[in-house]
């Protein structure tokens, strides 16, 4: 054989290996932030009877934690992320404190030492312009994982409303034949026209005008069977929170929020699906013990946000905070706007008439 002939059969048995191990690529995607974030293909179509996430959300702790890198209590309990029965981890919104400062320095700390997929359901922190599509991904998408379906929402789209696209891929989801449907967003949009829960979430994040959640987004939820159970997961708790879970159950429809603040209570959900029943388990971050995530259950909340009696003295504050309020001037001015403009066309009415009398 000569060289020529051994030189082509050296190429030959090269293009064979870089064959292989695209392959092999191909089949075994590597577990890491990259490619897997928002990336719905690495986790489609699994068919598993068993598999685990965590749910956390806020994980930038408080607005004191200045450091362009997660909460303490996040960046010292990687093993609670990268556990070997944990499939992937959900963030309901807030993981950063100032997206386009900090996510430089996240990737560095926080998601390269990733070993499982993320997904984020943003929240008011983690959008700024358009630069969490440029450089994570899409804010609303749908997965299938071990016969479930996960629904991720972007709620600080259209003030927190459900629609257009959004409405379509909630719609499609929860019309599947999943046994469980999973939803995602920061913002608890369920809690906002629900008289049960007014005042629960002290000065969370919430639409300023309404949302549709009443009139399109529940009668969605309603047509599901109910032998098959919607988890829907938030994760804006306001900043007086007692706890780190809210739980609330209505029928076949479960509510939950978590969020972590940078505290002792710091702690985040484990969300088991085995054969289709889920259970749930509360992880403390700081080795507290918890107690079961449905003790966090409204007349839980109730006790540490007591309802307050009217204050007749509290009138003249609540007139000064409505007036100074910049959306009484933006009122105030439309008003003026619409007034001026009226005067001025009865003016050029009555002027015509006098000159065409």
């Amino acid at each position: 054989m000569d060289a020529a002939q051994k030189l082509d059969n050296s190429s030959t048995m090269i293009r064979l290996l870089l064959i292989l191990v695209w392959c092999f690529m191909l089949l075994c995607p590597v577990s890491s932030l990259y490619g897997q974030i928002n990336d719905a293909n690495s986790l489609n179509d699994h068919k598993r009877d068993n598999y685990s996430f965590i749910v956390g959300g806020h994980y930038y702790g408080n607005s004191s934690n200045k450091t362009g890198i997660p909460a303490n209590t996040i960046v010292a309990n990687l093993g609670v992320f990268n556990d070997s029965e944990i499939d992937f981890q959900m963030v309901v919104g807030d993981v950063f404190l100032d997206i386009k400062n900090d996510y430089k320095r996240y990737t560095e700390t926080f998601f390269s030492r990733l070993q499982k997929p993320l997904f984020i359901a943003v929240g008011n922190h983690d959008v700024s312009d358009k630069f969490f599509e440029d450089n994570i991904g899409p804010t609303c998408f749908s997965f299938n994982y071990g016969g479930d379906v996960h629904i991720v929402l972007n709620t600080e789209k259209d003030d927190g409303s459900i629609i257009d696209e959004q409405l379509t891929v909630l719609r499609k989801g929860c019309s599947s034949e999943a046994n469980n449907i999973f939803i995602y967003s920061h913002r608890p949009i369920w809690f906002e026209e629900n008289p049960e829960m007014k005042d629960i979430f002290k000065n969370n994040s919430r639409s300023k005008f309404g949302v549709n959640y009443q009139s399109e987004v529940e009668p969605i939820l309603k047509l599901i069977p109910k032998n098959r159970n919607v988890y829907w997961f938030s994760g804006s708790l306001g900043g007086s929170a007692p706890a780190s879970f809210f739980y609330h159950s209505e029928d076949n429809i479960h509510f939950i929020q978590t969020a972590i603040r940078g505290l002792k209570r710091d702690a985040v959900l484990k969300v088991s699906s085995i054969k289709g029943e889920i259970k749930f388990s509360t992880i403390s971050l700081t080795d507290e013990e918890l107690d079961e995530l449905e003790s966090f259950n409204l007349e839980f909340w109730r006790s540490a946000h007591p309802k307050e009696d009217f204050n007749p003295r509290l009138i003249k504050m609540y007139v000064l905070n409505a007036v100074f309020h910049r959306f009484f001037w933006y009122g105030f001015m439309s008003a003026m706007v619409i007034v001026l403009a009226f005067l001025y066309w009865k003016r050029r009415k009555r002027n015509y008439k006098k000159l065409n009398g």
